[in-house]
């Protein structure tokens, strides 16, 4: 009996299953009901919106499939499906209510046209003898889609919850080559778009992220310049994106732990309490961007603790400078890749690197030849190393057309002190700096006593040099010129004394 009775149920769901799937064929699946959405979505958008086929469903709740959805004109938004599901009791009324859409397949080419209440004064059609009405969409999930923006693709998917209008992101994975990003946020106005949005990524390509964001800002966000909505009501791009990444990559420079802030505009892409780890060292600051004629940066920031030598090895000039550098950077230029940022930045950079070595700089060896001409001078062992370790190296740089000059190069080492100004290449080809080099008092000593009397200042052997040539192999020479020079001042300046001295005895 029981079985009888299962057999029955099941027969009865089944009958009523088939009788669904074709009353809600009926109802759905004919070229009215397909012309009757692409007429409401396109209401509601303010775009053209054409429907290439359409189909019903009813499991696991009743779902109309829109095939071959395009937006705009041309169309920049492209959906190979369009799943659109609602209640049974809602199908009752012809109606779509609390409804879920999933687009599969979709590409998004930003910016994408205007979004927005229809302009026309003209009210617009009443739905009452529609075959099928739109009244309210409580979710849309895209799987597989693709945002193309300057060139750049992100794939994967979102999740969006249609509030006013905006949406809220409770869902966010996408995907471009050697970066995964996931996130969550909130859009206030699809329009702008207004709102924030937070992503974390493992490993990420900053490079590929800012030509994203600046293409995005200078393409006017999501939308086209001219918005659907009335221009006075339209509110302009202002996008918060809260970025943390385990890794970065900027070109080919690794980066670690990055975090920062940025602000996407239609002027600009600013990034705010950005930070991150490179070369050993921690960079803090701001960095800001624009891509009208030719993207623009510039950078505000703050680094401490860079590894010196990995720097130089870096930019392509290894085994020349060692230390741990800090300072501050405030540089403009154009293009945020490293390899051609260096031949456009300008700027000022304070910087101090602690105790490093100068490789082959020969700085005292060559003063100690050069004041061995007295009988008392030591000269330096035959086997004595050129390279120069220093305790202290520090300068105010000015930048600019890849060349930094100064005027207050500080070097300290425990057998010399220098003072120098002029220019350095920043891709090491070229040195051109002239000072004063004074040596210690163990140093002074051993040049002789009469080289002390006619070159010292305040008691120490204090000579011109010029630094020049490369990074790879500079050259130090003693300014014999200007050697004289002082030498013939202090001279006289001893004689004086001794007159003004043999005047006061008698």
């Amino acid at each position: 009996m029981l079985k009888k009775v299962a057999i029955g149920i099941v027969a009865a769901l089944l009958l009523v299953s088939v009788i669904g799937y074709f009353w809600v064929r009926s109802v759905f699946a004919h070229d009215a009901v397909r012309l009757a959405l692409a007429s409401q979505i396109s209401s509601a958008i303010g775009q053209p919106v054409s429907i290439e086929s359409i189909g019903a469903s009813i499991y696991p709740r009743v779902t109309v499939k829109l095939g071959g959805v395009s937006i705009g004109q041309p169309a920049r938004i492209h959906v190979r499906r369009l799943r659109l599901g609602t209640d049974f009791r809602a199908l009752l009324s012809r109606q779509i209510v609390g409804g879920t859409v999933h687009l599969d397949g979709a590409r998004l080419e930003l910016p994408l046209p205007a979004l927005g209440a229809a302009t026309t004064s003209t009210p617009a059609p009443s739905n009452s003898g529609s075959p099928l009405e739109i009244v309210s969409v409580d979710e849309i999930v895209l799987n597989d889609v693709e945002i193309v923006s300057g060139g750049r693709t992100l794939r994967g998917e979102i999740v969006a919850v249609p509030r006013g209008a905006g949406a809220a992101l409770p869902k966010i994975s996408l995907s471009a080559e050697d970066t995964h990003l996931t996130g969550t946020g909130e859009i206030k106005n699809l329009v702008g778009p207004v709102g924030q949005i937070a992503i974390r990524a493992q490993a990420l390509n900053f490079t590929r992220l800012i030509d994203f964001l600046t293409t995005f800002s200078s393409g006017s966000g999501l939308t086209s310049t001219t918005p659907a909505v009335p221009a006075a009501k339209a509110p302009p791009t202002d996008l918060t994106l809260s970025l943390t990444a385990d890794r970065a990559t900027m070109g080919t420079m690794a980066l670690d732990t990055l975090s920062g802030r940025a602000r996407v505009t239609q002027q600009a892409v600013t990034f705010d309490a950005l930070e991150f780890g490179v070369f050993g060292g921690r960079y803090k600051g701001t960095m800001a961007l624009t891509a009208d004629a030719s993207t623009t940066f510039r950078l505000r920031a703050d680094v401490s603790d860079i590894d010196v030598a990995a720097v130089t090895a870096f930019a392509g000039t290894p085994g020349v400078i060692s230390g741990r550098l800090s300072g501050r950077l405030e540089i403009d230029g154009q293009s945020p890749d490293v390899s051609r940022a260096m031949k456009s930045a300008r700027g000022t950079a304070r910087i101090d690197i602690k105790d490093g070595v100068v490789k082959r700089l020969g700085l005292v060896k060559t003063i100690i030849i050069a004041t061995s001409m007295r009988a008392d001078a030591k000269m330096p062992p035959a086997d004595a190393s050129s390279d120069e370790p220093f305790s202290e190296l520090a300068a105010t740089l000015t930048l600019a057309n890849g060349t930094a000059h100064t005027t207050d190069l500080r070097f300290e080492s425990p057998d010399v002190h220098m003072r120098a100004a002029g220019s350095l290449r920043l891709d090491g080809s070229g040195i051109d700096l002239r000072g004063d080099v004074q040596l210690s008092d163990t140093l002074s000593q051993q040049a002789g006593r009469d080289l002390l009397r006619y070159t010292q200042d305040q008691g120490r052997v204090t000579l011109p040099v010029s630094v020049t040539g490369s990074a790879q192999a500079p050259t130090v020479r003693v300014d014999v010129a200007a050697l004289a020079g002082r030498a013939l001042k202090n001279k006289a300046e001893e004689e004086i004394r001794k007159r003004l001295k043999g005047l006061f005895r008698r």
